[in-house]
C-alpha cells in the first residue's frame, strides 16, 4: 500500500532531471539564502547529460571560434560553479567513486571527457553545502495544481501546487537492472511494486501570500504539461514565427532530434561472444543485420577514431587519437550508430493532453525501447568491425570500469537533445535570425545581443533528425557567438513558471545550438537567480522585465554565470533598455520596405525616425512587441530610431540603431531604370547603343499603335516641393516631344521634352508639390507626334526628385 500524502513546504520549486537543475537551485540558494528550494531528480544521480544521460565527454572541441575563446579563458566565460564542479573532478579526494576527469586529450570531441560517476559524486557535494536546498532524488512530479488569473497581460495562470511520487528501492533490488522502459511507468505509479515503495508528496507553499516560483528543469517537462503552460514540439513546418494572433507556428510533432542511451566499452582480456547482452530480444540477431545493411556507419572515420571519439579514460598519452590502447574506456553516442532515428521518444501535445488524468511523463515508451535495444546493437557493430587484435567487452554489472552505474550497463537516462519548449514571455520565440554568421579575426562579431541578455553560449546549429524529418531549414551552420535573452526564460502564461533547461522558448535549430552541457548550465543559473529575486519581491516573470528588476536579476546573474563576451562587448550589462530588430537583423535593400520590430517593456506606442525624420509610428501591436512595417531606405547607412512612449504619452526610452543599406545609387534622390521603383509596359527594349552613370536606357522603337509607358514611382518620404528632372542620352534620333506626365497632390501636368537636346545631363520639368501619398508618379509615353520606328526613338532613362525649398523655387516653373 502506498503511504498517505504528506505535506511539503517550499518557496522554489526546481523539477529536475537536466544538467540545468542544480545549477538552478544552486543559483537560487546563494541568491537568496532565506528562500527554501526543492530540488526534484529523478534518478538517483543529479546532473542530466553529464551524467544519468551519460554523455560526460563535453563537446566543446576546437571547431568553434567562440568555443575555443570560452574554453581558453574559461574564468571569464564559463560559469563560476561550473567550474567549481570541473574542479572537483580534476582532484577529488579518495572516498569519491569514479576516475574523475581526464587529462585533456583523451578524446578529440572534447577537452572535457570524466567519469559520470565522479560527476554526480561532486553535484551532491556542491548541494549539500546550502542548506535552504532540500535535495528529493527517485522523485518526479505527477500533478499540479493552479488558478487562474487576471492582469495587465490579460488571463494567465498561476501554480499552486505539486504532487510528487518519491520511490524507495526494496530490499535485493538491484538498481537500475530494468531498462527505462520497463521500469519508467512504475516511476509515475503511485501504488508500491515488486521494486518500490512509494510514497506521494504533496508540495504547498510555505508562504502563501508569497506563493511558489517553478523551474521546470527537467527532460520531460512535467510542470509545463500539467500547468497548462502553452509550449511547441517538435519541428516547424513552414515558419518559426509566432502569429499575430500569438498562435506558434505549426509543427511536426513528431520530428524531435534523434535520442541515444550511451554505453561504456573497453576491452577484453579473452575473446567473447557476449550472447547473454542479446536475451532479452528473441529476434536480436535478425535485427543487428538490418541496422548492420541499412543504418549503422562510421562515415569518413576509421574504427580507432570512432572509440577515442568520447573516450573517457586512456591509458595511452593524451592527443592520440589514432590509436587505441588497452585499458581505455570509450564512452559511444555516434550518429549513425547509437543514435535512435527512427522515432521521436516525446508524444504529441495531443497525446500528452490524454495522459494529463494520469501523467507517465509524456514519453513514447516503445521509442524509448527502441533506443535501448539499438544501442546494444551498435555495440556489437563495434565489436565486429574492431581493427585490433584484442576483443571489446560492454561494460555493465558490477564492473569497476562501468561509468553508467547502471546493471543493464546502458545510461540510466536517454540523452535528450530536443524536447518541449515552453513559448515566452510576451509570445516571444528565440529565432535562427539572431545569430549571426561567425567570424574571426579583429573585425569578429557577436549574434545579436538582447537587452534582457542573462547568459552566453556557441555551438553549430547541429540536428540530430529523426528518419523522414521535414520542415523549416536554416542557412547558418556555425553561427556567431551568442546570448540568452531572459523572455525565453520565462513563460507566456503561467506568470511563476520559468524554463531552466533546454525547454526555453525557440526553435528547433535554435535548440540545436543551445543544447551544450555550458550552456544549459547557464539557462539554469539564470533561471535560478530570476526564482530568487521573484520569489523575494513578489514579481512575476513579466515583471523581472521592469529596468531596475532585470538590471538587478543581469547583476546578480553575472556573479557567478557570465551574460557578456569580454573580447567584444565593452559593457557587462547590455547598454539599452529595450529591442530594436530592424529587418530582421538583415540589411536593407534600397527603397524597398522593411519591417521594424521594437521591444520594450512598458510602452504602448512608438515614433520611428530614418535620418533624424519622422517617418510613421507605430499603429498595431503584434505578440505584445510593437510593430512597424512601412520604413523605406534611401542612405547607407541608415539610422533608425524609436522613441518609446507610455500609455498615458512620457517618453519612456529612444532605442537607436544603425543599419547597412544595399543597391544604394550615387544619389539617392535618383530613380534609374535599374531601380524597383521603376517599371515598364508595353513593347519596350533594353539597351542602348549610348550607356552612361545610369545604365542601358529602355527604348520604344517599334512604330506599332497603343500605349507604351514608363513608370518611376516616387515613394516620397516627406511632404514638401520637389523638383523633377529627367536624364536621357542625346542623339539625333530622338523624339522631340517626348510627354513626361507627372502625378502630384495638384494632379498631373504633361511636360513635353526634346530628347535631341540636353542628353546626359539633367534636364528640369518644374517644381511640384507633393504629399508622400500612393499613386505619386512619373510616366514617359510614346504619345508623340512623329511616331515613325527606327527615326524618332523615345528613351526612358532616369529621373531625379529633389526636395527644395521656397526660395530657392524662384527661376523654376512650379506646379
Amino acid at each position: 500500500m502506498t503511504s498517505a500524502a504528506e505535506t511539503i513546504q517550499a518557496d522554489i520549486v526546481v523539477s529536475g532531471g537536466s544538467f540545468g537543475a542544480p545549477a538552478a537551485a544552486l543559483a537560487a540558494a546563494r541568491a537568496n539564502p532565506q528562500a527554501l528550494i526543492l530540488l526534484i531528480e529523478p534518478t538517483d544521480w543529479l546532473g542530466g547529460q553529464s551524467t544519468s544521460q551519460g554523455v560526460s565527454a563535453i563537446d566543446n572541441a576546437w571547431h568553434q571560434p567562440a568555443q575555443a575563446l570560452m574554453y581558453n579563458d574559461r574564468a571569464a566565460y564559463y560559469p563560476a560553479d561550473y567550474l567549481d564542479w570541473l574542479n572537483r573532478m580534476k582532484n577529488p579526494p579518495a572516498e569519491a567513486p569514479g576516475d574523475g576527469l581526464s587529462p585533456e586529450g583523451t578524446s578529440w570531441v572534447s577537452r572535457e571527457s570524466f567519469d559520470p560517476r565522479t560527476g554526480a559524486w561532486a553535484l551532491d557535494k556542491m548541494v549539500e553545502e546550502h542548506p535552504n536546498i532540500r535535495l528529493m532524488k527517485m522523485t518526479v512530479v505527477k500533478d499540479t495544481t493552479s488558478a487562474d488569473v487576471e492582469d495587465e497581460l490579460g488571463h494567465g495562470k498561476v501554480i499552486t501546487g505539486l504532487t510528487l511520487i518519491e520511490r524507495t528501492a526494496k530490499p535485493g533490488y538491484e538498481a537500475f537492472s530494468k531498462f527505462l522502459s520497463q521500469e519508467m511507468p512504475d516511476w509515475f505509479s503511485a501504488s508500491d511494486s515488486a521494486d518500490f515503495t512509494k510514497k506521494v508528496h504533496l508540495v504547498a507553499p510555505k508562504d502563501a501570500t508569497r506563493g511558489l516560483v517553478v523551474i521546470d528543469a527537467s527532460e520531460t517537462g512535467d510542470a509545463i504539461v500539467l500547468s497548462g503552460a502553452d509550449y511547441v514540439v517538435g519541428r516547424e513546418k513552414t515558419t518559426e514565427t509566432v502569429s499575430a494572433a500569438g498562435v506558434p507556428p505549426e509543427h511536426y510533432e513528431q520530428y524531435s532530434q534523434a535520442t541515444v542511451f550511451p554505453f561504456c566499452t573497453t576491452d577484453a582480456d579473452s575473446p567473447s561472444p557476449e550472447t547473454e547482452l542479446k536475451a532479452p530480444w528473441a529476434d536480436f540477431d535478425t535485427y543487428y543485420q538490418q541496422q548492420k545493411n541499412s543504418y549503422f556507419g562510421f562515415g569518413q572515420w576509421s574504427w580507432n577514431r570512432v572509440w577515442s571519439y568520447r573516450r573517457l579514460k586512456t591509458t595511452g598519452a593524451p592527443v592520440q587519437f589514432d590509436s587505441v590502447f588497452r585499458g581505455d574506456v570509450t564512452m559511444q553516442n555516434w550518429y549513425p550508430g547509437n543514435d535512435y532515428p527512427y522515432k521521436s521518444i516525446y508524444l504529441t501535445k495531443s497525446g500528452a493532453e490524454a495522459q494529463e488524468a494520469d501523467w507517465q511523463g509524456g514519453m513514447d515508451i516503445d521509442a524509448i525501447a527502441g533506443a535501448e535495444k539499438l544501442a546494444l546493437t551498435f555495440y556489437f557493430y563495434m565489436k565486429e568491425r574492431k581493427s585490433q587484435e584484442w576483443d571489446t567487452l560492454y561494460l555493465n554489472g558490477d564492473h569497476p570500469d562501468n561509468m553508467m552505474g547502471t546493471e543493464h550497463g546502458l545510461a540510466k537516462f536517454p540523452y535528450i537533445r530536443c524536447g518541449r519548449r515552453i513559448l515566452g514571455l510576451h509570445n516571444f520565440r528565440l529565432l535562427t535570425r539572431y545569430l549571426l554568421p561567425a567570424t574571426t579575426g579583429p573585425g569578429a562579431i557577436t549574434s545579436y545581443r538582447f537587452f534582457d541578455s542573462v547568459g552566453i553560449g556557441n555551438y553549430a546549429m547541429d540536428s540530430h533528425g529523426v528518419h523522414g524529418s521535414m520542415g523549416v531549414g536554416h542557412s547558418n551552420e556555425k553561427p556567431a557567438a551568442f546570448y540568452l535573452p531572459y523572455r525565453a526564460l520565462a513563460s507566456s502564461n503561467v506568470r511563476n513558471l520559468l524554463s531552466g533547461c533546454k525547454s526555453f522558448s525557440a526553435s528547433y535549430w535554435i535548440n540545436s545550438a543551445y543544447r551544450l552541457h555550458p550552456i544549459e548550465w547557464s539557462v539554469g543559473s539564470a533561471a535560478g537567480v530570476a526564482a530568487a529575486l521573484m520569489y523575494r519581491d513578489g514579481k512575476t516573470n513579466a515583471e523581472m522585465l521592469e529596468i531596475p528588476a532585470l538590471r538587478e536579476m543581469q547583476t546578480e546573474i553575472a556573479r557567478n554565470s557570465p551574460i557578456h563576451w569580454k573580447a567584444y562587448d565593452s559593457s557587462p550589462i547590455p547598454p539599452k533598455d529595450g529591442d530594436l530588430i530592424v529587418n530582421d537583423l538583415k540589411p536593407v535593400a534600397y527603397q524597398k520596405p522593411f519591417p521594424i520590430q521594437i521591444y520594450h517593456y512598458g510602452s504602448s506606442r512608438a515614433e520611428i525616425y530614418l535620418n533624424g525624420e519622422l517617418a510613421g509610428e507605430t499603429s498595431n501591436r503584434v505578440n505584445d512587441h510593437l510593430l512597424f512595417v512601412n520604413a523605406v531606405g534611401t542612405t547607407n547607412p541608415l539610422t533608425v530610431e524609436a522613441r518609446c512612449y507610455s500609455s498615458t504619452g512620457s517618453l519612456v526610452t529612444t532605442l537607436t540603431v544603425e543599419v547597412p543599406v544595399s543597391n544604394v545609387p550615387d544619389d539617392p534622390h535618383v530613380i534609374d531604370n535599374a531601380d524597383p521603383r521603376f517599371t515598364v509596359s508595353g513593347a519596350w527594349s533594353s539597351g542602348s547603343a549610348q550607356p552612361d552613370k545610369y545604365g542601358n536606357s529602355y527604348r520604344y522603337t517599334d512604330g506599332v499603335g497603343g500605349l507604351r509607358k514608363a513608370t518611376w514611382v516616387l515613394n516620397i518620404g516627406k511632404p514638401g516641393d520637389y523638383l523633377v528632372s529627367v536624364w536621357y542620352p542625346e542623339s539625333t534620333n530622338r523624339a522631340t516631344d517626348a510627354p513626361y506626365t507627372v502625378h502630384h497632390t495638384a494632379g498631373s501636368t504633361t511636360v513635353r521634352v526634346n530628347q535631341r537636346q540636353n542628353g546626359g545631363q539633367w534636364q528640369a520639368l518644374g517644381v511640384f508639390g507633393f504629399a508622400g501619398a500612393s499613386g505619386e508618379r512619373v510616366e514617359l509615353s510614346n504619345e508623340i507626334n512623329d511616331p515613325q520606328a527606327g527615326t524618332n526613338l523615345i528613351l526612358a532613362d532616369a529621373v531625379r526628385v529633389y526636395p527644395v525649398t521656397p526660395a530657392s523655387i524662384e527661376g523654376w516653373q512650379y506646379y
